[in-house]
């Protein structure tokens, strides 16, 4: 559970439109969001990573993805505007050399894409159910967004019609789908609630991030990252799959894989324990 310290929506500092936010104290970490607004402060999958890294007495610094709440910047840069909000959010935060850093999912990608261009930023890092590239999870088997998976179908039918009423009310619901199939222990799963209003308001977040993660691969790149890394992937993930965190341990230098054997693409939240005991070994070995 998420301490009352994290849920706190206050950021650290506001710095060229930039939220930034620290939680903890101790040697810093930075926590890389996901550029949609599920990567965001409040949201109790980002809270569960914030907790659980304050525990390790690490300083958790993170920032809001554009589009998102205080957040008033929304470049249409992708990657490189995550990139750019990430040397933001270190600076502020008085770290102005390489760090530890841990990412989730659409965050895990973000990571790896920093690490690999701007390597004298990151020291180590905790990649959870991420990819190197929109094509590796999107084609992998296993994938939600894969047409022999047998949810597929379902997926395609919310996609459609999020194309004919493009509204929050759809974003949620498709949202909820994903989130619901990404759990092994479905009571797990959290809900937002669709309400009738949510028909008339417009999407949050960066809606189009999908469409440019799909352009993105960065395999035949990952020998550049210099950082160590830990991957960690749930066996049942529907939207990294294994594979695709098995494609990153083969390609990174210097990467160890862990398999949480009853999880999805929460592992943090389906196997706790075990989980932050594994990161916090990780994060123990060489530590300042």
């Amino acid at each position: 559970m998420a301490t009352d310290e994290s849920m706190s929506r206050t950021p650290f500092a506001e710095v060229e439109g930039v939220a930034v936010y620290a939680f903890g104290s101790g040697e810093p970490i930075l926590l890389m969001p996901g550029p949609h607004r599920f990567g965001a402060v409040g949201d109790f999958i980002v809270d569960a990573l914030i907790t659980g890294l304050v525990a390790l007495r690490r300083r958790v610094i993170t920032f809001a993805p554009p589009a998102v709440e205080r957040s008033a910047r929304n470049a249409p840069r992708a990657m490189a505007e995550m990139h750019e909000r990430a040397t933001i959010a270190l600076d502020s935060c008085g770290v102005h050399g390489a760090v530890d850093a841990l990412g989730h999912g659409m965050g895990g990608l973000m990571l790896l894409t920093y690490a690999i261009e701007q390597p004298v930023r990151v020291r180590r890092m905790v990649l959870v159910g991420a990819g190197a590239g929109g094509s590796a999870y999107m084609e992998s088997e296993g994938a939600l967004w894969n047409s022999l998976h047998p949810k597929f179908g379902a997926m395609a039918r919310l996609g459609s019609l999020q194309m004919l009423f493009p509204n929050r009310a759809t974003q949620l619901m498709t949202a909820n789908m994903i989130r619901r199939e990404s759990f092994l222990n479905k009571r797990l799963a959290v809900s937002d609630p669709v309400v009738l209003r949510d028909w008339f308001r417009r999407r949050a977040g960066r809606t189009d991030w999908h469409l440019a993660a799909s352009r993105l691969d960065y395999s035949a790149r990952l020998r550049e990252a210099d950082a160590p890394a830990l991957v960690i992937c749930g066996r049942y993930d529907p939207q990294f799959p294994l594979p695709v965190s098995e494609q990153m341990v083969d390609g990174l230098r210097n990467a160890k894989l862990v398999v949480f054997e009853r999880s999805g693409h929460f592992p943090f939240l389906e196997e706790t324990e075990r989980f932050w005991e594994v990161v916090g070994a990780f994060l123990a070995v060489n530590s300042r």
